[in-house]
């Protein structure tokens, strides 16, 4: 079973540092990305759905993907910040195995590294100081195509910043499955390499070498939820993927995540983020 972390495969979209000039914020955020903030000076908040953190300075903040916050921050924050995300793949995504802290202290080496790599990418930055400036910037479709360009070292340079300060919280972070089961992890990866296709109970039991109550059993108490949920989640997630990455029309992505019915999939879409398909795409390109 393919699980290590070591192959994960990271894009790192935006690495950059910023003073806001006025107070400045985001609302109903839910993105494909992880977000990384290390606050230097000032204050902020971070809202989620079951915490609310007052962000102090000498710590850093971690949003994994697809977790849905707002944030506010006041004129004068002083701040770095990193956004990745996992390109879509059969392995297992690292945010099923572990859950990391929400907040971590920083050390010296991190205002180093933060600044090194910031004047190595200053490509990476986008404005932060206004709403206004910020609205300008180039969409995160550019900055995806820009990663893409990028030479070979300079994308191993990137990712190895990336598991430097992921080593923060790894070392807080707690497994979410006390024993990693075997059958979970293979009908969660076969899923995640099946997105396109139909995918029914019966099969789920059959990949794990189960039956669909024991199935269904491992779900419940080891990821809080049942396989067909999990999978309709997965497709979801993959399409808000898409949604931000690509130009894709919103009907190849319905058939890229399993649905042959184009309004069924907006429905569905709806009905999990809150958003229309283009509404999210319009929402969260910056």
């Amino acid at each position: 079973m393919r699980t290590e972390l070591e192959l994960v495969n990271i894009c790192v979209l935006n690495v950059g540092y910023t003073v806001t000039h006025q107070r400045f914020g985001g609302r109903d955020l839910s993105s494909p990305f992880a977000r990384l903030y290390y606050l230097k000076a000032g204050h902020a908040m971070i809202h989620l759905p079951d915490l609310h953190i007052e962000a102090k300075p000498g710590f850093m903040y971690l949003i994994p993907p697809f977790v849905p916050h707002s944030y506010l921050c006041e004129a004068g924050c002083e701040f770095y910040y990193m956004f990745v995300y996992e390109r879509y793949g059969e392995q297992t995504d690292i945010f099923d195995i572990y859950h990391f802290p929400y907040e971590v202290q920083a050390n010296h080496a991190t205002d180093l590294l933060f600044e090194n790599y910031c004047n190595f990418y200053p490509e990476l930055n986008f404005p932060y100081q206004s709403e206004e400036d910020f609205y300008t910037h180039p969409t995160y479709l550019d900055y995806v195509a820009r990663y893409a360009q990028m030479n070979r070292f300079e994308k191993m340079q990137l990712q190895g910043f990336v598991w430097i300060v992921a080593s923060f919280f790894m070392k807080h972070a707690q497994k979410r499955l006390d024993r990693v089961d075997e059958r979970l992890l293979m009908t969660m990866q076969y899923i995640k390499a099946n997105i396109q296709h139909e995918i029914s109970l019966d099969h789920l039991a059959d990949i794990a070498c189960t039956t669909k109550s024991h199935l269904g059993r491992l779900f419940r108490e080891k990821l809080g939820t049942t396989p067909l949920q999990y999978t309709i989640r997965t497709r979801i997630k993959c399409a808000q993927r898409l949604l931000m990455t690509t130009h894709y029309s919103i009907a190849y992505i319905a058939s890229q995540v399993g649905y042959d019915d184009v309004s069924y999939f907006i429905r569905v879409f709806k009905r999990t983020i809150g958003f229309t398909p283009q509404d999210y795409r319009n929402k969260m390109k910056y």
